[in-house]
């Protein structure tokens, strides 16, 4: 099963914020083989900002060397671009972000912001998008 991970999930886990222990489920949850993780070069990105303002850039980047080692970062490109700028969304980080999951092949889109994902059906019914999902929600559905 492949699972695209939302940017605040993987912040939750590298800054121990609250529910982060849902996050830490999943990376266990693939080390037993039960999932597949994706994020995208977006997120790595996002990532390196957000956590350099708390830690400092040298143990930011060294963890994220080490999270990327972890999971698959998919590619972003100029065609997801423009297929995230045709969708109708509430976050244009986040339509884009589902734009690669569903490009990535991924089953599961999973996010604490699943309010932001919300793409208009129409408008997305050429894309496979993935179910977008709570940590909690995937968790107890496994």
């Amino acid at each position: 099963m492949k699972v695209f991970l939302d940017t605040n999930i993987l912040l939750d886990l590298l800054l121990e914020r609250d529910g982060y222990e849902d996050s830490a489920v999943l990376f266990q949850l693939q080390d037993e083989g039960k999932v597949k993780l994706y994020v995208s070069l977006l997120t790595m990105v996002n990532l390196e900002y957000v956590y350099k303002k708390t830690v400092g850039q040298n143990h930011a980047i060294a963890n994220l060397k080490y999270l990327s080692s972890l999971v698959e970062v998919l590619p972003m490109d100029g065609e997801q671009l423009q297929k995230a700028m045709m969708l109708d969304g509430k976050d244009f980080e986040d339509v884009l972000q589902a734009v690669c999951a569903s490009e990535g092949g991924c089953d599961y889109l999973i996010t604490r912001n699943d309010k932001d994902f919300k793409i208009s059906k129409g408008l997305a019914k050429h894309l496979d998008l993935p179910k977008v999902i709570s940590p909690s929600s995937f968790l107890s559905i496994l």
